[in-house]
């Protein structure tokens, strides 16, 4: 099982691959792992998979059964949360795309290179993170090889500490940038949304647009769409008008911890407790990036832009709700204000790569 990128992964174990290597086997399937794969929100995946087969295909002149079982039948999948999902299939010079990855998935170079299986998925969602197969059958024979991939990046919604819609556009992408991310791009929301993110509150993006993603269409929340799922977008605003922002964070260098003591910690004094374990307050994009990878506490703590919030990656109904997320913790019922610095919470601290 080859890993294409660095980025932990807590996914089941590799696919069983049907035929240990074996030099005697005549058909051979290989994920080349080399260059590295990138693999982002929004992004495209190329997943370059090679075949030497048993022996060569079918001439033209060749017909009838004989012909149909020495094309060799290719298949890509991907195994995520332990269940296997078909990508597409091919045999000679058809491919059936699954319904799920209409428009987005394709063999990149088989239609004039069979023997080249290139995987290109388009338009990533951070639920296309898994465990990729590209499996041959010729005849008897059958081989296949896998790669890991783990998507990275991740959208969010931000809100200034001081109450809701209160940023132009310039002010948008500053608050973005402060918090340690950039501000997101249309095709990042619309990535996050198809990933099942959902936020009923409209914010800038990076082409000076305002949106905002809605899974369940309700009173409030219908936008532009009426009563259908999708992203409002309100178009292209003057940039002084104010509303929120969905900022995009995908890499960072260090790792977030949380912390904790008898009586909790003022703002003050969380940052002190941060500084005295070599490290300093955590960011709020440092703590949507760790969450994305795999942080889960169900404890309020101090973050460096003064908010109090919480990474569940295993929802529980006192942890907040049903659903896996970031929870802040508001100072008023109206969802507005950080809690005031002499509130006690527990602490999430950074601790970059340099000083690990």
């Amino acid at each position: 099982c080859k890993k294409l990128l660095l980025s932990p992964l807590s996914a089941p174990p590799c696919f069983k691959t049907r035929l240990s290597p074996d030099d005697s086997k005549l058909l051979h399937v290989t994920i080349p792992t080399t260059p590295p794969v990138d693999a982002v929100l929004g992004g495209s995946l190329t997943l370059p998979c090679l075949v030497s087969l048993a022996h060569p295909p079918p001439s033209p002149s060749t017909n009838g059964r004989h012909a149909v079982l020495s094309l060799p039948r290719v298949k890509w999948s991907v195994l995520t949360q332990g269940r296997e999902t078909e990508i597409l299939v091919a045999r000679g010079d058809r491919v059936r795309v699954s319904e799920a990855y209409k428009d987005r998935a394709s063999l990149l170079n088989y239609a004039y290179s069979p023997a080249d299986l290139t995987l290109r998925l388009d338009g990533l969602r951070q639920n296309d993170t898994g465990f990729y197969r590209c499996e041959v059958q010729q005849g008897l024979e059958d081989a296949d090889d896998v790669a890991q991939i783990k998507v990275k990046g991740v959208v969010f919604h931000y809100r200034d500490a001081s109450s809701r819609y209160a940023f132009t556009f310039e002010l948008a992408r500053e608050a973005c940038e402060e918090i340690g991310a950039k501000i997101a791009t249309p095709e990042q929301l619309l990535a996050a949304y198809h990933s099942g993110y959902e936020q009923c509150d409209a914010g800038w993006l990076s082409d000076h647009s305002v949106r905002y993603p809605i899974q369940m269409p309700r009173e409030g929340c219908f936008g532009d769409m009426d009563g259908l799922p999708g992203v409002r977008n309100y178009g292209l605003l003057e940039p002084d008008e104010l509303y929120d922002v969905y900022c995009y964070v995908e890499n960072i260098e260090g790792e977030v911890f949380h912390g904790s003591a008898p009586q909790r910690f003022t703002f003050w004094e969380a940052k002190a407790y941060c500084l005295s374990h070599g490290a300093e307050l955590a960011t709020t994009a440092q703590l949507y990036a760790a969450w994305n990878d795999g942080l889960n506490h169900c404890s309020p703590g101090w973050l460096a832009d003064g908010s109090v919030r919480y990474p569940i990656v295993t929802p529980r109904e006192r942890c907040g709700g049903g659903e896996p997320g970031v929870r802040t913790v508001y100072r008023y019922s109206n969802q507005t204000g950080f809690p005031e610095a002499d509130t006690r919470h527990d602490v999430y601290c950074f601790r970059s790569k340099r000083t690990i």
